[in-house]
């Protein structure tokens, strides 16, 4: 890898003070760098911002802020290396303080390239409703302080019927997030697995499920004693996407595509595991 495209968090970086800094650091170890306009929350870049032999982008910023530029930039087909600006940091391959660092090992050639999987959710009753996700499907309840049912499917069988706050689909990416915090095991990144993680279940049967990344996984969502028009709602990597009324369905399945992350290689994840939980 030669040749570099930065982003930065806007909101972490106001003034591109170290969006600047990399770009120097970079080009002080013989790569080239650029940068393009700061990352706004709620906008998407286009491939065509990133210059023709853009070799990695590199994102300034946290978890979400990453999720974020990952994706936008995943038609590109670039690796992603993300840098640290915020608070956890479970995705990102360097912390702000060990940036020149991290150049040093690039140059190096001290870093791997893993291909992360992405989910595909299709609301099938809805139209243009099929969303990527490189974390995690959620299926939540629309209402304030009421209970949804939810029956999930693997493969066209029936596994169980929840009762609860909804149910997560996280990628291995995704099982440090939101999956972590519903009670989710955590897994390697590169495992070819998908957690299933029932969010305040009000059963002592309901348990978390890892399955094949092969796997279908369908959740319906069942009748309950007070139900609403819009009865759940959908996000993706903590984005609405759609509400979902009683008897609608959200199909998700590994997606064929993929995301390519860089990681640098003195640092496994299991030793980020234990210095940040």
């Amino acid at each position: 890898m030669k040749h570099f495209c930065i982003i930065a968090n806007q909101e972490k970086d106001p003034d591109g003070r170290v969006a600047g800094a990399l770009r120097e650091t970079l080009k002080s170890y013989g790569f080239e760098a650029y940068v393009i306009a700061p990352l706004v929350p709620g906008t998407k870049y286009k491939k065509a911002e990133l210059k023709e032999g853009t070799d990695c982008a590199v994102i300034l910023g946290g978890d979400g802020t990453f999720l974020h530029g990952a994706k936008a930039l995943s038609r590109g087909g670039i690796p992603i290396m993300g840098i640290n600006l915020g608070n956890l940091g479970f995705l990102t391959a360097a912390e702000q303080q060990d940036t020149e660092k991290a150049v040093r090992q690039l140059a190096a050639g001290e870093y791997v390239i893993e291909k992360r999987t992405l989910l595909s959710a299709d609301c099938v009753e809805r139209k243009d409703s099929e969303h990527k996700a490189l974390n995690d499907v959620v299926i939540a309840r629309s209402g304030f302080s009421r209970l949804i049912r939810l029956r999930l499917s693997v493969n066209g069988q029936v596994v169980q019927d929840y009762q609860g706050d909804g149910v997560i689909i996280a990628t291995p990416t995704g099982s440090t997030g939101y999956s972590l915090s519903a009670g989710g095991p955590v897994v390697s990144p590169v495992a070819k697995t998908l957690v299933i993680t029932p969010i305040c279940p009000h059963m002592l049967s309901a348990r978390p499920l890892v399955v094949s990344e092969d796997d279908r996984i369908t959740v319906e969502v069942l009748k309950s004693s007070r139900s609403m028009e819009q009865e759940a709602f959908v996000t993706v990597d903590g984005d609405e996407v759609a509400g979902l009324a009683v008897g609608e369905h959200v199909n998700i399945v590994k997606a064929d595509d993929t995301i390519s992350v860089v990681m640098l290689k003195d640092i496994s994840f299991w030793e980020k595991v234990r210095a940040k939980l």
